[in-house]
């Protein structure tokens, strides 16, 4: 398990270092834990996000393109004005997370759990949300 903890650290200080470098493999982070990380401003587009541990992580202004979080645990998160068209958080959990002014057009919300999140406009999903915010 340290291991994966150590690749996320990493991989998140090469991006940051070297955002205009293209870091293909890097973008694995299947079943990584990655709580607290700050993915700010980086292109994960079609990054591997499956079943990671990513609670309290920023992707604020990130493209996350394509991105798959199917599975993975991410609570008061924040995806404020991401790129998550066509992204795919099937089965992920995503309880108290920020998704306002992301651009969400053919996400895949399947089975996901959104209570109390912050929806796209602002708006808070109510207790219970799975799915779609009401």
């Amino acid at each position: 398990m340290m291991k994966k903890i150590f690749v996320c650290s990493l991989i998140t200080l090469l991006f940051a270092a070297a955002a205009n470098i293209s870091f293909a493999e890097s973008k694995n982070f299947k079943e990584a834990e990655c709580e607290g990380r700050n993915f700010s401003g980086m292109n994960l587009e079609g990054a591997n996000f499956e079943k990671a541990e990513l609670d309290n992580a920023n992707f604020k202004n990130a493209n996350l393109k394509n991105a798959n979080f199917k599975g993975a645990d991410i609570e008061q998160a924040t995806f404020e004005g991401a790129n998550l068209e066509g992204a795919n958080f099937e089965d992920a959990d995503l309880e108290e997370t920020n998704l306002m002014n992301a651009k969400i057009k053919g996400a895949n919300f399947k089975n996901t759990e959104l209570e109390y999140a912050i929806w796209t406009n602002g708006k808070l999903c109510g207790a219970g949300s799975v799915g779609s915010c009401w």
